[in-house]
């Protein structure tokens, strides 16, 4: 017998709320711009010649700093590297995601330069146009021809200051705790470019405040370099800004559903809470300072987000409005869950280019009246009918005892009307030669009305009507099942006899659609009404509203994006990304269309 191995493992649920919570205080990162202290410019931008856009080299042998919007002529062809053009560097220090530095003018001074070790020459100060008070404070530098030591001393406004000793400046190759690197560099007398994926590297130093200094505001910080090696080269500063108003902590995901979650956050002690700001989003991006919330003025700790697409990954951020103090806290750390899937409605097809489909799921164990009993690998991905390696579903059978479910995903069948169809077929385990079933081996394609809890049986493969080794196509009417949570499932089992025959079962293109119709789009039915423009941009008008009690947004792929009730004559989809939609126009006769839509 084939030695087959079916791995098993722990159970999960269909989809998993996922979830992330801040143990610790969420950072307010500000940047800190400068009001004089630059002593030279370093950069190479624009068009021109390299030393007629610098000051001075960055490594006192002659080498710049490039931009991206360098060109030696206007014709030269445009850098595909180099610091960005708007100065804006977004630290790559994985500790401090969202932190950013402006640097100084690039056609200007642009860096604190220092060479010399010798008293008298070997200081500096960057003096901020607008003093901050911070927990902590950080450098943007770099050091050419070796590392540099400086001294690091912080002023406040109250003429205090706090000196950091001591601190190393890597040399813009190779070091480690880089900010932004492979920005490469051009030799400044001859215009040479030299391109790099790693190097030249900015760096970033932490320098922690001591809490005594944190709500005193940052008037400079002077710069001293202590050793002989080394070009020192400062360019920038930021804040974690100092607030009386601390960002809540997130604590674990509630209730999920398809369309809604459940979220909650606590507030640290000596905070005075008014309210607080939720800002959720597709993309794990944090938000900006001013971004505008999408719930704003909470009271209490937790709130139900609503009106989500099912099996959707989220991201959320909570902040806090303050009563005193200084008013308005940072964003918490990033909060993430992802929603339920949600029944779907025609039509739909999965094509099983991606194995085995957005939210169906790959069981094991059971029987027909029981139901599966756990998650498992007999259903795999393959090619249809042994003709390359994945586009399809298949199960092998020639174990002893193997038990297969493919579980679709949900549907709503109540608007009626519908027909389930798929192609199949069997080969040989190895090739594309036809097969013979063993003789207790079972296919059945089935279904539930009730969410998975009982099934039906629509029809059986076994022995006695083996499909052949060419594409077979089954249609079945789904006229009697009209569940909001319908699903369906293809159950294969080689059964407790040690047969023969070693084969594969095949499935493919599984379609659930109109039972009118040849193609899985549905085509008007009467009132007629139109939708316009088409393709739109964030809003789609109707004709006509008045007979419409239901519209119904899916995507490409049959997942429902939107569902609006009662009459309306526009639908604005502004928040879905561009593709095609198919939207369905359920009205009050109880008929139904369903049209595409392509959003720019």
């Amino acid at each position: 017998m084939k030695n087959m191995t079916i791995n098993l493992f722990s159970r999960v649920l269909p989809v998993i709320a996922l979830f992330s919570v801040s143990a610790v205080m969420a950072q307010n990162f500000q940047i800190m711009p400068v009001q004089s202290g630059y002593t030279e410019d370093v950069i190479a931008n624009g068009i021109g010649a390299a030393n007629t856009s610098t000051t001075v080299d960055v490594d006192g042998v002659s080498y710049n700093f490039v931009a991206r919007d360098f060109q030696l002529t206007a014709t030269s062809n445009p850098l595909t590297y180099g610091i960005p053009a708007d100065g804006m560097i977004n630290s790559a220090v994985a500790s401090t995601p969202g932190l950013s530095f402006q640097l100084g003018n690039l056609s200007g001074s642009n860096s604190l330069r220092i060479n010399s070790s010798t008293a008298g020459s070997n200081e500096g100060t960057i003096v901020f146009a607008n003093p901050m008070a911070a927990f902590k404070l950080y450098m943007l530098s770099t050091s050419g021809s070796g590392a540099s030591t400086v001294n690091i001393t912080v002023n406040f406004t109250d003429t205090t200051s706090q000196t950091f000793t001591g601190q190393s400046v890597p040399d813009w190759y190779d070091g480690t705790n880089y900010a932004i690197r492979g920005i490469g560099r051009i030799l400044r007398n001859t215009n040479g470019l030299e391109a790099s994926t790693t190097n030249p590297r900015l760096y970033q130093t932490l320098l922690n405040i001591d809490p005594t200094n944190q709500a005193k505001p940052i008037q400079s910080v002077t710069i001293t370099k202590t050793n002989s090696s080394g070009v020192a080269n400062i360019f920038a500063f930021s804040a974690d800004a100092y607030s009386t108003c601390v960002a809540p902590t997130l604590a674990s995901v509630g209730t999920v559903t398809a369309n809604s979650a459940q979220i909650s956050w606590t507030v640290p002690s000596g905070t005075s809470a008014a309210s607080h700001d939720i800002y959720y989003s597709t993309s794990p991006t944090t938000p900006l300072s001013n971004a505008v919330p999408n719930y704003p003025g909470i009271i209490g700790t937790s709130y139900t987000i609503g009106n989500l697409s099912p099996s959707t990954n989220y991201y959320y951020w909570v902040r806090t409005n303050c009563s005193t103090g200084t008013g308005q806290s940072s964003w918490s750390f990033v909060g993430t869950f992802k929603t339920l899937c949600g029944s779907m409605i025609p039509p739909y097809t999965n094509d099983f280019v991606s194995f085995p489909g957005s939210c169906w799921e790959n069981l094991i164990g059971g029987t027909p009246a029981t139901g599966p009993t756990g998650n498992g690998s007999s259903w795999t991905a393959d090619g249809f009918l042994n003709v390359g390696t994945s586009g399809s579903a298949r199960i092998n059978l020639f174990t002893t005892n193997t038990i297969g479910w493919l579980k679709t995903v949900p549907f709503d069948l109540s608007a009626g009307g519908y027909r389930a169809k798929f192609n199949y077929g069997v080969t040989t385990y190895s090739g594309t030669a036809s097969a013979t079933m063993g003789s207790d081996d079972v296919i059945h394609f089935m279904i539930s009305n009730d969410g998975g809890s009982t099934w039906d049986i629509l029809k059986t493969w076994d022995a006695s009507n083996t499909p052949s080794n060419t594409s077979n196509e089954y249609t079945y009417n789904l006229a009697n099942y009209v569940g909001a949570n319908t699903v369906f499932a293809f159950y294969g089992t080689d059964g407790t006899v040690d047969d023969t025959p070693d084969y594969n079962f095949y499935v493919d293109n599984f379609t659930v659609e109109s039972a009118q119709l040849s193609t899985s789009e549905v085509k008007g039915s009467t009132p007629k009404i139109s939708i316009h423009p088409n393709p739109f941009k964030d809003i789609l008008y109707l004709s006509d509203g008045k007979d419409v009690n239901r519209i119904i947004v899916g995507d490409a792929s049959g997942r429902i994006v939107k569902s609006i009730e009662g009459s309306v004559k526009q639908i604005d989809l502004s928040e879905l990304g561009t593709g095609l939609y198919f939207v369905t126009l359920h009205f009050k006769d109880g008929s139904k269309s369903t049209v595409k839509a392509i959003k720019k």
